[in-house]
């Protein structure tokens, strides 16, 4: 991203303005304002399908799941996106200013599409590990059997594993939930995540 001109900035103000009149929803990251990409049927399939797994477990538990309606704000890099799913635990915290915006996932899904995945793996990511509260940061492929679980440490440091076979289990030990990727990928006909010379 190159040097920003003047004119490109955009005020939160003037973004909230603009987003109250647009069709369509968009992110805001110092002062520049990005529009959220359409997905593909596989994409808004696996949301759909990891919506119902998670809310099946969450169910009767303080935790609670949201979608990608839900705004989150990040404070430190004033970053507001719309995650692909996301859950919450008590107690949640909304922003003074802006009241719709949850400051405090425990954890975030994002499923990749290819003209997102580079965005959601760098810049987006570097704002998300700066919310204390998130234990969890989901990567889900669209377009193969490939889920990336980056869970933060003791030590705040973090630990990332790869899955990639449909038999295999997303375990997330912070919620107590576990999840196999048959039920991620279930309907959806895509290659294993393994690329074989």
């Amino acid at each position: 991203m190159g040097a920003q001109r003047k004119e490109d900035y955009v005020s939160v103000a003037e973004f909230w303005e603009m987003e109250a009149k647009s069709e369509v929803r968009h992110e805001y990251l110092g002062g520049r304002v990005y529009a959220m990409a359409g997905g593909t049927p596989n994409h808004a399939k696996i949301i759909f399908n990891i919506s119902v797994a998670l809310g099946a477990r969450l169910r009767g538990r303080p935790c609670s799941g949201s979608s990608s309606d839900q705004l989150v704000k990040i404070e430190r890099s004033g970053l507001r996106t719309y995650p692909d799913v996301l859950i919450s635990c008590p107690p949640q915290r909304f922003d003074a200013d802006e009241p719709n915006a949850l400051l405090n996932p425990s954890l975030i899904v994002e499923v990749l599409s290819p003209s997102t995945q580079n965005y959601d793996r760098a810049e987006k990511w570097d704002s998300y590990r700066q919310i204390p509260e998130l234990r969890d940061y989901i990567l889900v492929s669209s377009d193969r059997v490939r889920v990336e679980h980056l869970q933060r440490g003791e030590q705040n440091q973090w630990i990332s594993q790869t899955i990639i076979e449909r038999d295999e289990v997303l375990s997330v030990p912070n919620l107590q939930l576990e999840i196999p990727l048959d039920e991620i990928y279930e309907g959806i006909e895509v290659p294993a995540g393994l690329t074989r010379l």
